[in-house]
């Protein structure tokens, strides 16, 4: 399966998803080889038109298994992790799993990439990891108290903070706390109230 990459690519979990798929056609467009992981828990429909694209590779896997992570890193440079139980709803009715993929296999995942030799690390965090707005009007930013209110939340900011405690020169983290994305995608959402309209 990883065969098909032969220079340094970049991995992207949870490819398959809704902001995975439209990441893996932009970087596809610039020339980058990728690699996506996905136990296409929602289906995989939305990486067919990718299948034969010479700088694409798929594996099917759970990065909760050590060994479809190994296959994964395989001549990876960058690592955008997507995967992750998402949403407060979705937490809140599994939190064993939530828990199992949002912390315990984010953090395997993280230090297999370190010994894999990633240098860089993009974590796909939350805006949730704010909590509520005090007063509705204030903006918030990277310096912002962090008030999370769901375990959703809570594990996104755990990781973060995991990330953070790292301090490797040599490994490159990168937090970005998404507000709701809506929109098209090749994987379509339509549990999102912004795409019902």
């Amino acid at each position: 399966m990883t065969a098909k990459i032969q220079s340094k690519a970049v991995l992207v979990t949870g490819g398959a998803g809704y902001i995975g798929s439209v990441l893996v056609t932009t970087l596809l467009r610039y020339g980058i080889n990728v690699r996506v992981i996905d136990c296409l828990t929602h289906g995989g429909e939305s990486l067919l038109g990718f299948l034969s694209h010479p700088n694409f590779d798929f594996i099917y896997g759970d990065i909760c298994n050590p060994n479809d992570v190994d296959s994964a890193l395989e001549n990876i440079d960058s690592v955008v992790h997507l995967a992750a139980i998402v949403g407060d709803i979705a937490c809140r009715n599994n939190p064993k799993r939530a828990t199992e993929v949002n912390k315990t296999a984010s953090e395997m995942l993280c230090e297999k990439s370190i010994q894999a030799g990633v240098r860089r690390f993009v974590f796909v965090s939350t805006c949730s990891n704010y909590g509520k707005m005090g007063n509705g009007v204030s903006w918030v930013d990277e310096t912002s108290n962090l008030a999370p209110v769901s375990l959703y939340a809570e594990l996104k900011v755990g990781f973060e903070k995991y990330l953070k405690g790292l301090g490797l020169n040599n490994f490159e983290t990168v937090c970005l706390r998404f507000a709701t994305a809506y929109g098209l995608s090749l994987r379509p959402r339509f549990d999102l109230t912004v795409n019902e309209f």
